[in-house]
């Protein structure tokens, strides 16, 4: 059985082969508390390894995407003279980074359909998903600078791979709320649109992406991820593998053909 986990603070529903991950705290802007942060973990590891489905969107309840770590988790922490904040956080942090790192493990499309704010910990989890797609009333906000906060979630290890080691440094230090627009011109998001067609335009892409033949999803996301770590002699060797391996599937043999005959394949992930 591939049934979704049942969580309260996360929606998992699979159609097809298209998949969305809903936060659902909208009382809260969907802001991370201890208990998302460990019901990411669980529909992470499941939509990493069990899910069955060709492209993920990823979005948020009611008027924002994720209004980052739930401030008042912190403030609790910190008034209380006998708690150990920063016990604690680091502990919530091991589980989020666990988290975004499954979420980096799955081998299908993922994109950010980014409905309203994304500060924090939510811009950081925008950031790791492979495309993101914005409402026009959306904005992005680093945001930890705000309460002296040192940034987590994966923000400074794919910022910079998005925007550049520069830029990134420059929206970390400015924390700007960055308007739709301004992310689509230094290139954080594909796509800008109104509102009411968010959905419909990030289901539109998932599924035009959710036809590619899996095996070259999976190793362009493969290949891309280690890319920027990698010496050439490396990675050119993985490519090596990775285009040998894809010419033993039938979705190649079957690209190959229809490329002779003028036809557009069907690619089944065999």
């Amino acid at each position: 059985m591939n049934t979704p986990p049942e969580l309260n603070t996360l929606r998992i529903e699979v159609e097809g082969e298209l998949a969305t991950l809903t936060l659902d705290r909208p009382e809260a802007f969907n802001a991370m508390s201890p208990e998302m942060i460990g019901e990411l973990v669980v529909a992470m590891a499941w939509l990493a390894d069990q899910g069955r489905f060709r492209a993920l969107i990823v979005t948020g309840a009611g008027a924002a995407f994720c209004a980052g770590g739930d401030v008042g988790w912190f403030r609790k922490g910190i008034e209380d003279a006998d708690h150990d904040i920063a016990a604690d956080v680091r502990r919530g942090a091991d589980a989020l980074h666990a988290a975004i790192i499954d979420l980096h493990r799955i081998e299908v499309p993922v994109i950010a359909a980014v409905n309203g704010p994304a500060a924090g910990a939510g811009f950081s989890l925008a950031l790791a998903c492979d495309l993101r797609i914005a409402a026009d009333g959306a904005f992005f906000a680093p945001a930890y600078g705000r309460i002296g906060a040192s940034p987590d979630g994966g923000m400074t290890y794919f910022l910079p791979r998005v925007v550049g080691p520069a830029k990134a440094l420059e929206l970390l230090l400015d924390d700007p709320n960055l308007k739709a627009e301004d992310a689509l011109a230094m290139g954080l998001v594909t796509q800008v649109v109104p509102a009411d067609e968010l959905m419909p335009r990030a289901r539109e892409r998932a599924a035009k992406l959710a036809r590619l033949a899996p095996h070259y999803v999976k190793m362009a996301k493969r290949l891309v991820a280690v890319s920027l770590e990698n010496p050439i002699a490396d990675h050119l060797q993985l490519e090596r593998h990775g285009i040998a391996d894809s010419m033993a599937t039938e979705d190649a043999r079957r690209g190959v053909t229809a490329f002779f005959s003028g036809e557009t394949p069907e690619f089944t992930g065999r």
